[in-house]
């Protein structure tokens, strides 16, 4: 409807008003009511700015429905509650029958209401006698909203193409210590400068989105633990690093813990570490996993490694180093994510920043890697013709496999 208007009150604009509910249902119980479960509908300006925001991203041509789930970054007054209950409103029949059956398979009561289409539901009867319909939430479409609260991460992420970086610093102008309402509106610009910068900065919020299970170790700290506390053979090597010599030895030195975290990965089942069921995890997992392999390497080997280190132009995943001059970066991206950009620029970037030519480009390949390894290595091949030092490029084999007994 948003797409097809063409001015604010059109018939278009009113069918999406009446669309975007932001009424609170009572039937899930998830609001923070006192004494009553009834929910309350939003101001109305709430749901107008939703609209002339929405209205705004579709016309730069965007139309990724995660749109919505920006709003409560856009738009001040805008929760991850009003964000839940519109689209519990959105996919309501779809809930009840979810409940209807769950209910069903598990011997629960269920009573006949005027409500949807028909489903049989479990009741709650409130301090007055009334009965009102209870409609449950599967725990595994619950997910965080990172708006919310990992507002600098999103930031973080987002930052990282330069170009959006350089129109938030042209928004603060001379701003010394900006705001993080500052902040938010000049990345809100930048972010719906065009379709592609909105592109990249959705990207950015989906790599921190997604549901957490701790039963499914979503991030891997459980078996980070676990590493921490056993460790892994073969840290100490047999011929000792002279750190001495410079970037150059502590290149051997990385390298040689990239290859411990790839064998395992690839040959052991470590790689099982790295997906949630048919998932892959996030990428903060296999950073977590390497960074407790490379951490007791390092620790074994007298080398100081320092996990998302800001040199001044924006947290590089990992700063290895021996003194002040020998520093080796390395950044790890996952097959899904921003590869060729982070190869091309955002490591250069770093090593820029860092004051250091070496640097090691980690892919982890989930099986969706398509031809950005050729672009990459393209790249790279092109710089070292040009006689410029060009950063190594490590590729991780992390997608699923057969247990060991049925390898061949």
């Amino acid at each position: 409807m948003l797409n097809i208007s063409k001015a604010e009150n059109d018939a278009p604009w009113k069918a999406a008003r009446r669309q975007l509910d932001l009424s609170e249902p009572p039937e899930n119980g998830l609001g923070y009511g006192g004494s009553s479960r009834s929910g309350s509908s939003r101001p109305e300006d709430i749901r107008e700015a939703i609209l002339r925001t929405g209205k705004e991203i579709v016309t730069l041509g965007a139309s990724d429905p995660e749109m919505i789930s920006l709003m409560g970054f856009f738009e001040e007054d805008v929760g991850p509650d009003t964000i839940s209950d519109m689209t519990t409103t959105v996919i309501i029949e779809d809930l009840a029958a979810i409940t209807e059956g769950f209910c069903k398979t598990n011997g629960v009561p269920l009573f006949s209401f005027d409500f949807g289409a028909g489903h049989m539901l479990p009741k709650f009867v409130d301090a007055k006698g009334r009965l009102t319909p209870i409609i449950l939430v599967p725990r595994d479409i619950v997910r965080d909203l990172p708006i919310a609260n990992d507002w600098s991460d999103i930031e973080r992420a987002a930052m990282e193409n330069a170009r959006i970086r350089d129109r938030v610093n042209k928004f603060l102008g001379g701003i010394i210590r900006p705001t993080v309402i500052e902040r938010k509106n000049a990345l809100r610009n930048a972010a719906l400068g065009s379709s592609a910068d909105f592109d990249f900065f959705l990207a950015a919020v989906k790599a921190n989105v997604g549901n957490y299970d701790p039963n499914l170790d979503a991030l891997g700290y459980y078996r980070l633990k676990e590493i921490v506390a056993h460790g892994f053979p073969g840290l100490k090597q047999p011929t000792p690093y002279d750190l001495k010599l410079g970037a150059n030895e502590i290149v051997r030195v990385v390298k040689d813990t990239i290859d411990q975290f790839k064998r395992h990965v690839e040959a052991g089942n470590l790689w099982e570490e790295l997906w949630v069921g048919a998932k892959p995890k996030k990428e903060r997992a296999s950073q977590l996993i390497y960074y407790a392999i490379a951490d007791a390497f390092c620790k074994a080997n007298d080398l100081d490694i320092s996990p998302e280190a800001n040199m001044g132009g924006g947290p590089i995943d990992f700063k290895f180093s021996s003194g002040y001059e020998a520093r080796v970066l390395v950044e790890m991206k996952r097959s899904g994510g921003t590869v060729v950009h982070g190869y091309e620029k955002q490591l250069e970037f770093y090593k820029t920043a860092a004051q250091t030519e070496f640097g090691l480009f980690v892919v982890i390949d989930y099986g969706d890697l398509g031809n950005k390894l050729n672009e990459i290595r393209r790249i790279r091949e092109e710089r070292l013709k040009k006689g410029e030092r060009a950063s190594e490029i490590v590729v991780i084999d992390a997608t699923r496999k057969a247990s060991a007994s049925k390898r061949k």
